[in-house]
């Protein structure tokens, strides 16, 4: 599994939802609406996007985070921040908090002995700059200060719910047409869950799973959704359950085995959650 380096040998996840500390900037919107960008706000691509990792930029910075594998199989985390109106870059040693998904988020914690204490909180949901996109909301703190932007996922195979701001408008409409849909098994109740969101031309299609009754494509036009049944004997997709989307809940710590990663609007409200599988992975080396 992509993700497998990431989870391996991590505590459970603990309840509860983190709560963020005041911002200083602002700028931000929902992902289906538009803000203005700063005026001194420049995107910056990654310098090594071959690499697992994550671009964060906002109101006043920008930032570039990075995994590598370290020595004995472990994850080093190279980092590097520009701040508007500063000389230089700064390059604080990030590390994973543990647990890495502590109330939902994902937060990585460091320091310089300059600039004193460094935090950065990652969210997903449809966070946007002015017409950008992202697949998370991010906050960063700095010695006491704290900034607001958003953050896209980098690196060769980037988990599918990396847009998943792009894909809720389908998944919510494919949840209210299963209320009457014609397939049983999608129409009735029970427990189901989001695998994998991809696009295809103008269309994008969603796959259902429901454990032990099978998985179902809604493909959304439009002009509506249309579903269709997918075979036992069709092998999974690259990506599919790696992370599962739940939608409408954050599940209690220790439902499952899994680890739970809280999906958020521009306004702070619960989404649904990520469901990253805690269970069936190995340290990589």
């Amino acid at each position: 599994m992509r993700t497998a380096w990431l989870i391996a040998g991590l505590a459970s996840l603990m309840a509860g939802l983190a709560a963020c500390a005041p911002t200083t900037s602002g700028g931000l919107a929902s992902g289906f609406s538009a803000a203005p960008a700063p005026a001194d706000f420049t995107p910056r691509e990654p310098s090594r996007p071959e690499l697992s990792g994550y671009i964060a930029e906002g109101d006043g910075f920008s930032l570039e985070l990075t995994f590598h594998e370290g020595p004995g199989g472990g994850v080093d985390i190279s980092t590097i921040i520009h701040m508007a109106g500063a000389a230089g870059l700064l390059s604080p040693a990030f590390d994973m908090a543990e647990p890495w998904l502590a109330g939902g988020v994902r937060r990585f914690e460091g320091g310089m002995s300059r600039d004193g204490d460094v935090t950065l909180i990652l969210q997903p949901g449809p966070c946007a700059i002015g017409d950008m996109r992202y697949g998370h909301f991010a906050a960063l703190e700095i010695g006491g200060r704290s900034y607001e932007g958003c953050a896209r996922e980098t690196g060769p195979y980037p988990l599918w719910t990396h847009e998943i701001g792009e894909f809720l408008p389908a998944i919510e409409a494919c949840r209210a047409d299963s209320a009457v849909s014609s397939l049983a098994h999608v129409r009735g109740a029970g427990d189901r869950r989001v695998s994998l969101a991809y696009r295809d031309g103008d269309s994008q299609t969603v796959r259902f799973e429901y454990p032990g009754n099978g998985r179902f494509d809604c493909t959304h036009t439009g002009q509506g959704v249309r579903w269709r049944a997918v075979s036992d004997l069709e092998p999974a997709l690259p990506g599919e359950g790696d992370p599962f989307y739940l939608p409408g809940r954050m599940p209690e710590a220790g439902e499952g085995c899994f680890l739970y990663e809280r999906v958020r609007d521009a306004d702070g409200r619960t989404l649904g959650a990520l469901a990253h599988d805690a269970c069936a992975v190995t340290p990589i080396g």
